[in-house]
């Protein structure tokens, strides 16, 4: 890193309208029409985070809140260790974590059936 120039490496959902396409029962539990708008753009971090939320905190009932908690804690400790890896500057970890996170959600979707 320079002394002006800084380097990043980041993680962002190129087109976030695919998250809604990819796992549309997931964006329902996590942000539930009656609830608070989403502000700003759905992604798939942001996904993770709302679904532990809801998990964790959400008005569900309890069985629902059962079935959920595993995979929304599997997701957001892949994210948690994405982050890291991002801060690391480890874009090959990262890389390998970004798949793992989308076939966590992935899995989580077909659990919903």
């Amino acid at each position: 890193m320079g002394t002006f120039l800084q380097i990043r490496v980041s993680a962002a959902t190129y087109d976030p309208a695919d998250v809604e396409k990819a796992w549309p029962k997931l964006c329902k539990i996590a942000w539930p029409p009656s609830g608070t708008p989403e502000s700003g753009e759905i992604g798939v971090l942001r996904l993770v985070e709302a679904l532990h939320d809801q998990a964790r905190f959400g008005d569900l009932p309890e069985d629902a809140k059962k079935t959920l908690k595993p995979g929304a804690e599997k997701a957001a400790s892949l994210k948690e260790r994405l982050e890291q890896a991002l801060g690391d500057r480890d874009p090959k970890t990262a890389d390998a974590l970004s798949y793992e996170i989308e076939d966590a959600l992935s899995e989580l979707e077909k659990s919903r059936d």
